[in-house]
């Protein structure tokens, strides 16, 4: 499973860019023009990996880490960025950043998505293996420890 890919610009131009370069690595690639569009996509797709610039009109890629994390979702994140700079990659790195590239290095984005899709598929699946116990597994749960 290749995992679904969510690309975060104001920049049409720079979204069907990297939509177009991308494609081959993601099952699905979803794209947001700031950060509030963003956060509804991943509240309604099942996403694995985002790709976000952080200077944005509404919502800067910032701000969308730091509420994707308060609502507990912890997807593979990348900033891809013109505007990166040492207090920014140390500000993002609190809200556990999967990376920080600076544009236009697409190489280094293709590697760091395809490293982030692995991730965050990987993560579900381990969160999908933990499921909750269902109400009428309970009682065999507890006899079976009363066997031992």
């Amino acid at each position: 499973m290749k995992g679904n890919l969510l690309l975060v610009d104001d920049e049409p131009l720079i979204l069907k860019n990297l939509k177009f370069n991308l494609e081959d690595y993601a099952e699905n690639i979803f794209t947001a023009e700031n950060g509030l569009i963003a956060l509804d996509v991943l509240a309604e797709q099942n996403i694995q990996c985002v790709v976000c610039d952080i200077n944005m009109p509404k919502m800067n890629g910032v701000e969308v880490i730091k509420a994707i994390r308060e609502k507990g979702n912890n997807v593979p994140f990348i900033f891809y960025t013109a505007h990166g700079n040492h207090e920014l990659m140390m500000e993002v790195a609190q809200y556990g950043a999967f990376d920080f590239l600076n544009k236009p290095d697409l190489t280094g984005l293709e590697d760091s998505v395809i490293k982030g899709l692995k991730e965050g598929v990987s993560r579900e699946q381990g969160s999908a293996s933990s499921e909750a116990i269902k109400p009428g597994e309970v009682e065999d749960i507890l006899l079976s420890l009363d066997e031992d």
